[in-house]
């Protein structure tokens, strides 16, 4: 906004003060455009004068205009009457008062021009202000939009991490149905054992035997595929409370990004740590499936050696 629009709308407000003050058409004409010359410095024509004052016809303004130059240029020459004075003395006191009249005149027009002078500087510091504090809002936006797509690839990677965790589950399912299918063949094997002629009772006990070790071996790897399912169950619930809390902070990070830039970032830092972490927990925990799995594979080698 320039300084020409302040005084545009500083003198709009003055105008419609002096509707209050001066209800009749002529009267109002008349302040208004004494408001224009003496307090804006600003010419009065008929047209301006007619925007802000919007009442009568043309011909008001028009006429308002002409008595007010012609009071002005009345004031700018003094015309002194006193009975006894001499006409010397007279058109020497006309001429001062119409020198005083002109010099104050003067200083009003030049306390117009400073007063415009200042709100001129007044609206420069306050634009200059402005457009420093757009650049920053810009820049907190572009900040804002950053942490929004960090947040957005984030939410992928832990996505992408709750599709392994069930990929894993379905792995430990399939690994309790191949435990239960050993238990089954066990209980087939010592049925068999127990029906073999009387004949074969020494090959039988080293048979049993065997089979016992076997069997031991069995419920170690088998407690201790167990106690591997449970501690990942234990891992994937917490894993759960972790994407549960992950997604509150999320959400409540989300209300107040750009207020809270700093502390976005941080608690983005501290997520993908906390991520990096479950994924070598996942790894982990699937090398020590993997070689559970290999470990129930040599026993299922061992099966037609004992037949």
């Amino acid at each position: 906004m320039t300084s020409v629009h302040i005084n545009e709308a500083k003198l709009v407000q003055d105008v419609e003060v002096l509707r209050s003050q001066f209800p009749q058409v002529k009267d109002l004409y008349r302040e208004v455009c004494r408001l224009m010359f003496f307090r804006y410095g600003i010419q009065p024509t008929a047209n301006k004068l007619y925007q802000l004052v919007r009442k009568g016809t043309m011909s008001t303004p028009v006429q308002t205009v002409n008595n007010f130059w012609n009071e002005l240029r009345l004031k700018n020459r003094v015309d002194v009457e006193y009975s006894g004075l001499p006409d010397t003395l007279r058109e020497f006191a006309g001429e001062a008062l119409s020198t005083l009249w002109k010099s104050a005149l003067e200083v009003a027009k030049q306390n117009v021009k400073e007063k415009h002078s200042v709100i001129y500087n007044l609206e420069s510091n306050n634009k200059l202000e402005l457009e420093n504090l757009k650049a920053q809002l810009k820049k907190m936006e572009s900040l804002s939009a950053e942490q929004h797509s960090e947040l957005t690839m984030l939410r992928k990677q832990l996505q992408e991490s709750e599709k392994r965790f069930l990929i894993d589950h379905q792995v430990s399912a399939t690994q309790k149905e191949a435990v239960k299918t050993l238990q089954n063949e066990k209980s087939a094997l010592e049925g068999s054992l127990k029906s073999v002629n009387n004949e074969f009772s020494a090959e039988f006990n080293k048979l049993h035997a065997a089979l016992k070790l076997s069997e031991d071996k069995f419920r170690k790897l088998e407690a201790r595929s167990f106690i591997e399912v449970d501690r990942e169950r234990q891992r994937a619930y917490k894993l759960e409370s972790e994407i549960s809390e992950l997604k509150k902070a999320l959400l409540k990070e989300h209300a107040v990004t750009k207020s809270q830039a700093a502390k976005n970032q941080k608690l983005v830092n501290e997520l993908r740590e906390n991520v990096g972490m479950i994924k070598g927990q996942l790894k982990e925990s699937q090398r020590q499936q993997l070689v559970a799995s290999n470990k129930l594979k040599q026993i299922e080698k061992k099966k037609p050696l004992i037949k």
